[in-house]
């Protein structure tokens, strides 16, 4: 297969993946000594701006400046020059997809971020935004006060690994010092701006902090903060600067979290956060505090399940790109893709090429592997005096699962390999024949091999009808006991007879959260004794019952199936609308007495403290004591705003 692709100086240009006014961004691949190869992202300047000499003055002078960035989390600049009269920058290359097509990505599926993924992303944010806005010359030392004047979710990229970066470093000052010779020319998303910026007054690094702060507000309350259908209007709304109670939009946000977006909001400059420094530091007291079992793994796995397709197709498409070789020409270099399993004639191949095809870059190595040692010794008849001896003796099998299959060659006297770095199965066999027919012990294997089968059948369905009692122990074939499981996939052991190999399903780590929190956790109907948040274990794809309850709100009770590792379930509790007071004076309780509401398990207190129930409703009270045995129960409907006194006598 082959295709046009441009050579760019020593970057190959592999595909457009962006493109603006004023450049277009190509992934590409830089080609190093002994074949070393790097892929890049580089921006090259459109050809029209080409002949601008103070854009191109100004360009070099942004580019300086940029390759002075150097942090987590902001783009890498790798290298800076013209080449063929374009100007071009050579960028870090991140494996993802900026906030905005996330965003757009996770509304087709009606997802959302959770609480603490927002705070996770907009603290890395901060922080690549601290280090750019006190960055020094490297060549002088003097500081460069960098202001990004275009902070937007077009410019935070999340990398598939759960990194967050910032890109667009300088490129926008240069920009906004070009058109800056237009009247009324403003820079930066509209949307996005500050009211100073609004106002065309000059900006600082707390431009950037409000612009953060509006795109914290919108991920939160999952909407736009300032829109219009004009720009104009958008502008004086900006100016205006009203900015609604994210609580009243999304209740699920804690108190802590608002007031600090109130104050990244602040119209007044010197109210607001001072320098990003400040505010990455509240968001992360904040994350650690309300969220301390967070972990950037578990964003990593999120973004990964959610451009499931798209990672996978990504990393296809590096593998194939890994494979062109380029020829430079003047103008375009035609790059040859090559299939090593089928080597085209034109290129010399080597014998062990043809002997043994490479499919390792043909799929993604996604593995699930399992080792299973299978001994026939106790099916061996012990061998006739004198009579020449046939073994047959399966030392290994090594299962693979993966996107892709192999071919199988059969080789009585060598070992069988199929599939490549994709998957497959291996078998090792080791056949010694027969130095001459002897047709006495020919008719001996055959009766051998008929009470094998026979056995075989008997002990398959004899393990189909215990199914149903999985404390038995199953035996098959030599197999040693192995844990029932359904369905179960089967292997061909030879001589017609089926071996069922047990798998189980995974666990996966399963964060539950609430709003408000400390809300009881009671799954399956059984209480854990558990309260928000809280991580647990359970079975990957397995639904199960959940139910949170908090005194004054309604129980949430739902279905939860983890779907992917590290999954994460945040439900809202309702305020009850009417609420009912019910004092409850438990008379013989004894030692340590029990007391359940509505099922669920409360502490005790003294007869003169309330427990707020739902009016109007039949709620359930019970109190027992383990160790004397004995119980009492009353079910009370108290109308709303109203107090009962209970007497609860245990007998």
């Amino acid at each position: 297969m082959s295709q046009a692709v441009e050579q760019f100086g020593k970057y190959i240009l592999l595909e457009k993946v962006a493109s603006g006014g004023m450049a277009e961004v190509y992934l590409s691949k830089s080609t190093g000594a002994v074949g070393v190869n790097k892929f890049v992202a580089i921006k090259r300047i459109l050809p029209q701006y080409s002949d601008h000499q103070e854009f191109i003055e100004m360009f070099k002078e942004e580019a300086k400046i940029a390759v002075n960035l150097n942090h987590g989390n902001v783009v890498s600049i790798y290298d800076f020059g013209v080449e063929k009269s374009q100007f071009y920058l050579v960028m870090e290359y991140v494996e993802g997809r900026n906030l905005r097509q996330v965003l757009n990505e996770l509304k087709k599926s009606n997802a959302t971020f959770t609480i603490e993924q927002i705070v996770y992303m907009m603290k890395e944010v901060a922080a690549g935004l601290d280090h750019a806005h006190r960055c020094i010359d490297g060549t002088t030392g003097r500081p460069l006060n960098i202001v990004h004047r275009d902070m937007s979710p077009q410019n935070i990229m999340i990398s598939f690994e759960g990194e967050v970066k910032l890109i667009d470093f300088g490129i926008a000052k240069a920009e906004t010092q070009l058109e800056a010779t237009k009247a009324g020319t403003l820079k930066g998303k509209y949307g996005y701006m500050s009211p100073e910026q609004a106002d065309g007054q000059s900006i600082d690094p707390r431009t950037d902090i409000f612009s953060m702060g509006i795109v914290l507000w919108e991920l939160l309350a999952n909407d736009r903060l300032f829109t219009s259908n004009s720009e104009a209007a958008i502008l004086r709304k900006i100016r205006e600067c009203q900015i609604p109670s994210i609580r009243k939009i999304n209740p699920s946000v804690p108190p802590e979290l608002e007031r600090i977006v109130n104050k990244a909001l602040a119209k007044d400059k010197s109210l607001r956060y001072q320098t990003a420094a400040s505010l990455h530091r509240d968001l992360n007291r904040f994350l650690n505090t309300q969220y301390p079992e967070f972990s950037p793994h578990d964003f990593s796995v999120f973004m990964k399940n959610a451009f499931s397709a798209v990672f996978l197709d990504q990393r296809r498409k590096l593998v194939e790109f890994a494979k062109i070789q380029s020829s430079q020409s003047d103008d375009k270099t035609m790059v040859t893709q090559t299939d090593t399993r089928i080597p085209p004639k034109s290129i010399p191949v080597p014998p062990s090429a043809v002997a043994a095809p490479d499919h390792s870059e043909d799929h993604l190595d996604i593995d699930t592997s399992t080792d299973i040692r299978v001994s026939l010794d106790a099916l061996k008849a012990p061998p006739k005096p004198g009579a020449p001896r046939s073994e047959t003796n399966i030392t290994h099998t090594q299962t693979r699962t993966s996107s892709g299959g192999g071919s199988i060659t059969r080789n009585p006297n060598a070992t069988t390999t199929t599939g490549g770095m994709g998957g497959g199965t291996r078998t090792s066999i080791r056949h010694v024949p027969a130095p001459s027919v002897d047709y006495t012990a020919w008719a001996l294997r055959g009766a051998i091999a008929l009470v094998v089968v026979i056995g075989g059948w008997w002990g398959y369905h004899n393990v189909l009808s215990k199914k149903g009692t999985p404390s038995e122990p199953r035996v098959n074939a030599g197999i040693a006991p192995q844990p029932i499981q359904s369905p179960q996939p089967t292997a061909s052991v030879g001589g017609g007879q089926q071996m069922e190999i047990a798998t189980t399903a995974p666990d996966y780590t399963v964060s539950i959260y609430s709003s408000p929190d400390k809300a009881r956790i009671v799954i399956d109907g059984i209480d854990t004794g558990e309260f928000t948040p809280h991580r647990l274990t359970k079975k990957a794809n397995t639904p199960f019952s959940l139910r949170l309850v908090k005194e004054g709100y309604t129980d949430l009770v739902t279905t939860v199936t983890p779907t992917y590792e590290a999954y994460s379930f945040t439900g809202t509790l309702q305020i009850l609308p009417r609420v009912a007071s019910v004092y409850i004076n438990i008379v013989n309780g004894g030692v340590n007495p029990e007391l359940r509401i509505a099922g669920v398990p409360v502490a005790i207190r003294s007869s003169s403290e309330r427990y707020l129930i739902q009016a109007e409703v039949g709620v359930k009270i019970q109190a027992f004591n383990k160790v004397t045995g004995l119980s009492a129960e009353k079910t009370v409907s108290i109308p709303a705003n109203q107090k009962q006194t209970i007497d609860l006598y245990l007998k």
